[in-house]
């Protein structure tokens, strides 16, 4: 999917009414069969709404233009929604641990029917194309990275449900168990970053130095400044605000000094990533 904020509104609502979709379906398989890992998958997909939902309404939050209570907009919003998937990965390693360690001791068989392993090779195959449409889109872009971090994490439960399967068949029942701990650990790790990525927008951030030269260049190109400097930029959510000084002719009028600082403005609030632009004015 080219265009990223299409993207963050259709992705995280095709997730959530496929996830209730795969509620319905496991969870009454597992009613039928009454397999824990059934019921494993059906209360992951269950996360999944819950997940897919919160991403939903931030988006749709973060999207909203600015007002008197918010005059920098709402574009916090996502990276909080990233912040409650960070929480929920979290809540799934330790859940995946915690039936890892007591299918051990238990030592407990999986159950499974046929039918399971088609549902769960769907919800896979599903998960899977989420991971591929919402990776790699940059950190500014939370909902998408927490979109794409839990897919990647529910790809991995999918594949691990259907080995458990297969394991029982070939006579090693406690092999998905044990193939359960190291995946727990990396979706609890999955999470920390994800949090961490998050926080960082949420607490302003600079972007990277490339991209403060790239405004700088792009402020002193404006006709009229001789040269463009101290430029600061942080993000406020997804968004980039940037303050800049410029250097302008000294024998130039107030009006024409202050018609090229509005010109930088806006020149730099143009960039795609720039919702917010203040210029210091100095004459050389």
């Amino acid at each position: 999917m080219a265009n990223p904020q299409r993207a963050d509104i259709l992705l995280p609502r095709i997730t959530l009414a496929a996830s209730l979709a795969f509620v319905g379906v496991i969870g009454a398989i597992w009613w039928i069969s009454s397999s824990q890992l059934a019921l494993a998958q059906a209360a992951d997909s269950f996360m999944d709404v819950f997940t897919a939902a919160v991403l939903t309404w931030t988006v749709g939050i973060s999207r909203q233009p600015q007002d008197k209570e918010h005059p920098f907009g709402h574009t916090r919003a996502q990276p909080i929604g990233g912040l409650v998937t960070a929480v929920i990965a979290g809540v799934v390693a330790f859940e995946v641990a915690r039936s890892a360690v007591f299918a051990l001791l238990g030592d407990a068989e999986p159950s499974l029917e046929w039918i399971m392993v088609g549902v769960f090779g769907a919800k896979v195959a599903f998960k899977a194309a989420i991971y591929a449409l919402s990776r790699n889109h940059g950190h500014v872009r939370p909902a998408l990275n927490a979109l794409a971090v839990d897919a990647r994490n529910d790809v991995l439960l999918g594949l691990l449900a259907v080995g458990g399967f297969f394991a029982a068949r070939f006579g090693v029942p406690t092999l998905d168990a044990w193939l359960a701990l190291p995946i727990a650990a990396w979706i609890a790790w999955s999470g920390v970053e994800l949090a961490r990525d998050n926080i960082r927008l949420l607490m302003g951030e600079a972007p990277p130095q490339k991209r403060q030269e790239q405004l700088a260049t792009i402020a002193a190109a404006v006709p009229g400044v001789k040269t463009a400097h101290d430029l600061r930029a942080h993000y406020l959510g997804t968004m980039l605000h940037a303050h800049v000084h410029i250097v302008v002719d000294p024998a130039l009028s107030l009006k024409q000094a202050h018609d090229i600082g509005e010109a930088v403005r806006l020149a730099v609030e143009a960039e795609p990533d720039v919702s917010h632009c203040s210029v210091h004015i100095d004459i050389e």
